[in-house]
């Protein structure tokens, strides 16, 4: 159901017309929606995924896993995401000692995109090939069938996250399956882990970044063996 409001609805309001609706697009006329209201929603609706579409100025709100699950996952979800980073970093040190190119010029990653790979493709080893597309390069493992898709546009930060591409990466890792499990293949269920993550700033945004692309927090790890709070 699809709502246009000129100011956020209050959580008491929301909760009246998830009763009755199983979904909720709201489109905000004349004002913004805070990220405090955002983060504050998200809260009250545990059970349901919040997630705000900046450059439309809406607000859907989904059915998703709950955040108590993911809570009670946030070791496994933190690994998942941790593993992701420390991989497409590994893959594009690697891509740049095998083209011998410097990481820190973009323009010798441009040639080896346009000039160098066959239709943007190509072969790192026997075990990695790599895609170049837009602002991203997705790398496929040839033996085990990992994939994983990073963003160049960022300097030499590659851990930026995008949720189709990292349910994916999960779903593609051997040692991660059983977090895919978890997940049960649904994007909503991946947004909302990124979500509760982010309100625990266990992620931080990327300085400088489109749509607020977000990136693992490396100072900030959880402990395991620990219950985690919603």
């Amino acid at each position: 159901m699809t709502i246009d409001i000129k100011e956020p609805l209050e959580t008491k309001k929301v909760k009246s017309l998830l009763d009755e609706n199983e979904t909720l697009l709201f489109a905000l006329t004349e004002q913004e929606f805070s990220r405090d209201y955002v983060v504050n929603l998200q809260k009250e609706l545990p059970d349901y995924l919040v997630s705000e579409i900046k450059w439309m100025n809406k607000l859907y709100i989904v059915p998703s896993i709950s955040s108590k699950i993911v809570m009670e996952n946030l070791n496994g979800f933190y690994k998942c995401i941790e593993l992701f980073d420390k991989t497409a970093h590994y893959l594009m040190n690697l891509m740049a000692d095998t083209f011998n190119i410097n990481l820190n010029n973009s323009s010798e990653l441009h040639d080896l995109k346009r000039n160098r790979s066959d239709k943007q493709r190509g072969n790192i080893n026997d075990e990695w090939k790599y895609h170049f597309h837009g602002k991203g390069c997705s790398f496929t493992n040839s033996i085990t069938d990992q994939f994983l898709d990073v963003q160049i546009i960022n300097g030499l930060e590659y851990g930026e996250l995008d949720t189709y591409y990292l349910m994916k990466f999960i779903q593609t890792t051997e040692s991660l399956k059983e977090m895919s499990t978890v997940l049960n293949n649904e994007s909503n269920n991946m947004k909302k882990v990124i979500e509760i993550l982010r309100l625990n700033d266990y992620l931080v945004e990327l300085p400088e970044a489109l749509d607020d692309g977000l990136i693992i927090n490396r100072n900030k790890k959880p402990v395991d063996n620990t219950v985690y709070k919603t």
